[in-house]
C-alpha cells in the first residue's frame, strides 16, 4: 500500500449488537485494528461484551446476524473493563475507520464516552466513489464483488494471514474479527486504486489538494506529473441514446395495435411473453406499462436478449453539461462530498464508462448543477409502471400526447391508480430538493450567473419550509401520545384545530410562489410545486398519517390521503387522447388479443396453495436438501416463525438463508441468492419477481398462507412473468 500520513494513527473498529436501535440494544463483541502508515498491523485487540440486557432475552435472530454463540456472552468482560482496555487506542491524533461508520460511532460514542478521536473515515462512502455499479455496498456482497480485482485480492490475502487468531482463515460477515480483515483490506485497496487513478488523471491530484475533505488529509502524496490546467479537462460525451428509426422485417405475430379497439380489455394467456413483446416492436411510440419494477425488468431483459436498445425508462438520463462541469471545477475549494464526486467521476474515465453512477443524495446535490438541461429524448419504445406512468402523464402531457399506451396486469390498474392518488408525502424528500436547489443557486450567484437577490430569495424560503416542517412535526407528534399505532387517520388539517400554526404557515407559502417563480430555473420551480401542491391537496382532505420509526427517540411522519375508489369511466378520463389497451394474462372472459393461437408453454411451478402447519411444509426440506426454495410469506411474523424454524434443522446447516425482512436490503440478498445454489429464500412475490428478474431460479415454490382473494392472481403472475 502506498504511504499514509505519518501525522495519525490508524485503527479500525467494529462493533456487533444486539440491533440496530441505539436506545434499546448494546454491544456485544468488540474487535480494534491499528495499522502504520506502510499498512503493517502493528496492534489488535478483540473481545466479547457482556450486555445488561438478559442473555435468554436475546433472540436466535441476534446469533443468526452475529454469529455469536449467546452462551458465549456469560462470561465475557463488561463495558466498563473493556474501555479501559482499549483507551491505549484512542488518542487526539487517532483517526477511526469502518464501513458505514456511523452506527458503530454511536454505539462508540454511548458506551464508551471517555475516547476521543481526532475524526472517522467512512469506506461505504469512499466506496460508492471509487466502486462504480457494484450490486450492493453492503461490506459482505462488495467484499466478493471486487474479488474480481487482482489489487483488492492481493490486499485481502495480506490482512487475511497477519491476525493473531487461530481461525484466521474462517468466520463469517457480521463477525467483528471477520468484518475488520475485510475492511481493512478494502481500505487498502480503494487507497492504492486511487493512486492508480491520479497516474492516470493527474489533474485529480491538483484538485484534491484544493478540498478541505478530512478523510484525504490520509493520502499519500502524490508526484504530480506535468497535467493540462484545470479548464483542459477532456469530458468524453456521456451515452446518450437517441432514438433509432429502426425497421423490423419479421415478427412472430402481426400486430398492429392501432387496429384493436381502444379502452378494451385483451386476454393474453395463449401468447408466449417474449412472442408478444417481439410482435409489438412493428409498433412505433408506444409505453408498455407493468404493475411493478420487477416485471419491467424481465421484460426489458428479454428487449436486451433480442437487441432491442431504442428503449426509454420514463427517466431523465444523467447527462452532464460541459459547460457547467468546468464551472464546477473551477471552484476555489472543495467540500467533502464535491471531491467524491470528482473522484467518482475520474473513475468513470478511468474504467471509460460513458454514464455517470449516482448512488447518493451527495451525487445529485452536484449533478443539479451540473447536469444537461435538454428535452426528454421520445424513444420509440418505453417501459414504465402503472405508479410512474401517472406521474409522467401529469409532468410531462405534451411529450407522450401522441403514445399508444398498452396496461400489462390491466386487473392491478385500479389498485396502482388510487396509491398513486393516495401517495404518500414526504416533506424531507422535498426538503432534500430544496437543498439541492440552495447548493446549485449558490453556486450560480459565486459565477455571477444569477443575483444576489435571487440567491437570497431561495434561501428565504429553504429557512421557511424548515421552520414549516418543525410545526407541523411537533403538532403530529402530538396526536400520536398513548397511541401504540404507527398509522392514525386525521381531519382535514386546513379545519383542524390540532393544526392551528400549520395553517397560519400554509397561507405564507402564496407569498413565496411569484417570488420563486421569478428566480428559479422554469423547470426547477414546476417541480417544487408539483412536490408542495401535492402536501395542498392532503391537507385538504381526510388522511393517513403514517409514523416512520428509526429507532425510540428519532422518527418523522409520512402524510397520505385516504385510498379513493375510482370507477372505470374516470379512470379512463386520463387516457382520453391516448389510444389505450388493458392486456390481461388472467381474466379468460377478456377476448383473445390472437384469436386460434395458442403458443403459450405453460410452466409447472411447484407450490403448496393449501394452509398447512409450518412443520408439514418444511419437512420436504430435509429429503431434497441438494435444492433452492423459495417460500412466499405474506406477513413478517410469520417470516420470523419460518426463520426460527428453519434454524433447527440441522440437515440445513449448509444453506444460505435469507429471510428478506431480517436480513435486509433487496440487493444484497439478490446478489448472494445468485451466487449460492443452496439456499432458502423467504419473502413475499414481489421479491421472487426480483430474483426472476436477475435471473435466479429456485426448484421449489412454497406458497405461505396468503389469505386474500387475489392469491390466483399472483400465481398467474408467476407462471407468466418466470421466463
Amino acid at each position: 500500500m502506498k504511504v499514509l500520513s505519518k501525522k495519525y494513527r490508524y485503527i479500525w473498529l467494529d462493533f456487533e449488537t444486539t440491533g440496530l436501535d441505539l436506545l434499546k440494544d448494546e454491544p456485544i463483541q468488540l474487535w480494534i485494528v491499528e495499522i502504520d502508515a506502510n499498512g503493517n498491523i502493528i496492534d489488535q485487540y478483540q473481545t466479547l461484551l457482556h450486555p445488561q440486557k438478559e442473555i435468554k432475552e436475546l433472540k436466535n435472530i441476534v446469533s443468526f446476524i452475529t454469529n455469536i454463540n449467546l452462551k458465549d456472552l456469560e462470561n465475557a468482560p463488561s463495558i466498563s473493563t473493556a474501555e479501559k482496555e482499549i483507551s491505549r487506542f484512542f488518542w487526539k491524533n487517532t483517526i477511526v475507520i469502518w464501513h458505514n461508520i456511523s452506527f458503530d460511532l454511536s454505539f462508540l460514542n454511548r458506551f464508551f464516552p471517555s475516547l476521543k478521536y481526532a475524526f472517522s473515515i467512512d469506506t461505504f462512502q469512499l466506496s460508492q466513489a471509487m466502486v462504480p455499479y457494484a450490486p450492493s455496498y453492503a461490506l459482505e456482497i462488495l467484499s466478493n464483488y471486487l474479488e474480481e480485482k487482482p489489487l483488492f485480492l492481493q490486499r485481502k490475502s495480506k490482512y487475511w494471514l497477519s491476525f493473531t487468531n487461530d481461525s484466521s482463515q474462517q468466520g463469517t460477515f457480521h463477525d467483528a474479527f471477520f468484518d475488520t480483515k475485510a475492511t481493512l483490506a478494502l481500505f487498502c485497496y480503494l487507497i492504492d486504486f486511487l493512486w492508480q487513478v491520479q497516474e492516470k488523471t493527474p489533474v485529480l491530484s491538483q484538485l484534491i489538494n484544493k478540498s478541505n475533505a478530512e478523510s484525504l488529509q490520509v493520502l499519500p502524496s502524490y508526484e504530480y506529473k506535468p497535467s493540462p490546467s484545470i479548464g483542459e479537462i477532456v469530458i468524453p460525451a456521456l451515452k446518450k441514446i437517441a432514438p433509432a428509426d429502426t425497421s423490423f422485417t419479421s415478427f412472430p405475430y402481426n400486430i398492429q395495435t392501432s387496429n384493436f379497439e381502444t379502452k378494451k380489455r385483451y386476454y393474453i394467456w395463449n401468447l408466449k411473453f417474449k412472442s408478444l413483446l417481439q410482435s409489438l416492436l412493428a409498433n412505433k411510440k408506444i409505453l408498455l406499462v407493468f404493475s411493478s419494477k420487477p416485471k419491467l425488468d424481465i421484460a426489458k431483459n428479454l428487449l436486451n436478449d433480442m437487441w432491442i436498445k431504442n428503449i426509454g425508462f420514463a427517466r431523465e438520463e444523467q447527462t452532464i453539461s460541459p459547460k457547467l462541469f468546468q464551472t464546477f471545477l473551477s471552484k476555489s475549494e472543495f467540500s467533502d462530498f464535491e471531491i467524491l464526486f470528482i473522484i467518482k467521476y475520474c473513475v468513470h474515465l478511468f474504467y471509460w464508462y460513458g454514464v455517470l453512477d449516482l448512488n447518493s443524495k451527495w451525487d445529485y446535490k452536484v449533478y443539479g448543477f451540473i447536469k444537461d438541461s435538454r428535452e426528454i429524448v421520445k424513444y420509440p419504445l418505453v417501459l414504465t409502471t402503472h405508479q410512474w406512468l401517472y406521474s409522467l402523464l401529469e409532468k410531462n402531457i405534451e411529450t407522450y400526447q401522441d403514445f399508444q399506451i398498452l396496461f400489462f396486469d390491466t386487473e392491478w390498474r385500479y389498485r396502482f391508480y388510487n396509491l398513486y392518488l393516495s401517495r404518500t408525502c414526504d416533506l424531507y424528500y422535498i426538503q432534500n430538493f430544496v437543498d439541492m436547489l440552495l447548493y446549485k443557486y449558490q453556486l450560480l450567484q459565486e459565477k455571477n450567473l444569477i443575483s444576489a437577490e435571487s440567491l437570497t430569495t431561495l434561501q428565504e424560503f429553504d429557512t421557511f419550509f424548515t421552520m414549516f416542517i418543525w410545526i407541523l412535526r411537533t403538532e403530529t407528534k402530538k396526536l400520536f401520545i398513548n397511541i401504540p399505532d404507527d398509522e392514525i387517520q386525521i381531519n382535514p388539517i386546513v379545519s383542524s384545530i390540532e393544526f392551528y400554526q400549520t395553517k397560519l404557515l400554509l397561507e405564507r407559502f402564496k407569498e413565496f410562489w411569484p417570488k420563486l417563480e421569478s428566480v428559479l430555473q422554469p423547470s426547477d420551480f414546476k417541480t417544487l410545486r408539483l412536490q408542495i401542491e401535492h402536501f395542498f391537496s392532503i391537507t385538504e382532505t381526510v388522511a393517513k398519517v403514517q409514523r416512520k420509526m428509526y429507532n425510540q427517540s428519532d422518527f418523522y411522519f409520512l402524510f397520505s390521503e385516504d385510498t379513493k375508489f375510482t370507477n372505470r369511466d374516470e379512470f379512463l378520463d386520463i387516457f382520453w387522447n391516448h389510444h389505450t389497451l388493458f392486456l390481461s394474462n388472467h381474466e379468460t372472459a377478456y377476448p383473445e388479443l390472437l384469436p386460434n393461437i395458442t403458443d403459450f408453454e405453460e410452466k409447472k411451478l411447484p407450490h403448496l396453495r393449501a394452509v398447512v402447519d409450518l412443520e408439514s411444509m418444511l419437512s420436504k426440506f430435509i429429503s431434497k436438501s441438494d435444492q433452492s426454495f423459495f417460500i412466499i410469506s405474506t406477513v413478517k411474523d410469520e417470516s420470523r416463525e419460518i426463520f426460527e424454524y428453519l434454524q433447527t434443522i440441522l440437515e440445513l446447516s449448509d444453506y444460505e438463508l435469507l429471510v428478506e425482512n431480517i436480513t435486509w436490503w433487496a440487493w444484497k440478498n439478490i446478489y448472494k441468492a445468485q451466487r449460492k445454489p443452496k439456499k432458502i429464500v423467504v419473502w413475499w412475490y414481489n421479491f421472487l419477481m426480483m430474483c426472476y428478474a436477475q435471473k435466479v431460479k429456485f426448484d421449489e415454490l412454497i406458497i405461505r398462507n396468503i389469505r386474500w382473494a387475489q392469491s390466483d392472481l399472483i400465481l398467474t403472475d408467476m407462471e407468466w412473468y418466470a421466463v
